[in-house]
């Protein structure tokens, strides 16, 4: 999965739920974006359906999301 900043602002993406970043790790190494940056998440190999959000703004539905994981 590749996480793009495509705002004026950094970003610091990491997984569901928020503190604590547990539901899919491999989310949280996509981390701190600055604007028109890109990365990477881990690998995402188990089926099921992970959230995600904006550690620094986890509130903010704009910046939520779902990320949906099916077999290949």
């Amino acid at each position: 999965m590749t996480f793009v900043n495509n705002d004026t602002v950094s970003h610091d993406m990491s997984s569901d739920p928020h503190p604590d970043h547990t539901d899919c790790p491999a989310i949280n190494q996509a981390g701190f974006l600055r604007p028109g940056q890109r990365r990477e998440s881990g690998n995402l190999n188990e089926v099921r359906t992970c959230g995600f959000h904006d550690h620094d703004d986890p509130t903010n539905r704009r910046l939520q999301g779902t990320i949906t994981i099916r077999q290949p």
